[in-house]
């Protein structure tokens, strides 16, 4: 054993986690209230799914969000500590996993392939399944499905990297330690239109099963939902 590591690291990662806590506080003094409620309701998506569906009958997907709400989680809290690259790989896991459980709701034989690690569906697979599916065909879930796709597609550059400015050490926070409002700024319209984007789709797609859900998990997801959105689904009088 290399000793003088062992003494470096123990030297080191308490020095990280101080700058973690340090620009933890900055993003939290940067959130107005407005800010806090609409990313931490982003968070609950998912849960709250689960247990809406978990009240219908519907629990062979509850692996899938569980997962979901991993995923939207650790972006939320990931941008805490200013790594904005990590939490918009986050949110590209959330688009895929999310259109693949509108796949398997349907389709027991090739879930049951998937969880065994034998089945696998590209993304232009699952957008045309859904753009033809009848509870999405003449609705705007088609052209939702457009936008979630130039979401997806932009946070795969930040995956694969594609240029110099989806590098976590370009950004200014990344390089000065300090909260930029600019780079948070990025990541928070990116973090909350996916997480709306979705969430309507899923209302759209399941929009025959809202009123089923439990009150509280039914206010929840439609709680931020624009009133022609509302309209489309039947809530134009709430």
């Amino acid at each position: 054993m290399n000793t003088q590591i062992l003494v470096k690291a123990k030297q080191d990662i308490p020095l990280y986690f101080n700058e973690f806590q340090s620009f933890w506080n900055k993003t939290l003094k940067n959130y107005s209230d407005d800010d806090l409620h609409d990313c931490y309701h982003n968070t609950l998506i998912f849960k709250n799914w689960q247990i809406a569906f978990n009240h219908i009958k519907i629990v062979q997907l509850g692996t899938i969000l569980s997962e979901l709400h991993q995923d939207i989680n650790s972006s939320f809290y990931l941008s805490h500590f200013g790594q904005y690259r990590s939490a918009h790989m986050h949110l590209r896991s959330v688009i895929e996993l999310s259109l693949q459980i509108l796949y398997f709701y349907q389709h027991e034989v090739e879930f049951s392939q998937w969880k065994e690690g034998e089945f696998r569906i590209k993304h232009d697979e699952l957008t045309t399944y859904l753009k033809k599916h009848p509870n999405i065909v003449n609705t705007t879930g088609i052209n939702l499905i457009d936008e979630i796709t130039k979401k997806w597609k932009e946070f795969s550059k930040y995956i694969h990297a594609e240029a110099p400015t989806y590098f976590q050490t370009n950004l200014q926070s990344s390089q000065t330690n300090q909260f930029i409002v600019k780079d948070f700024g990025i990541f928070k319209s990116n973090f909350l239109k996916t997480g709306y984007k979705i969430n309507k789709l899923f209302l759209l797609f399941f929009r025959e099963k809202i009123n089923l859900f439990p009150t509280q998990q039914k206010d929840i997801l439609i709680n931020n939902m624009k009133p022609d959105d509302l309209t489309e689904l039947g809530f134009s009088t709430i």
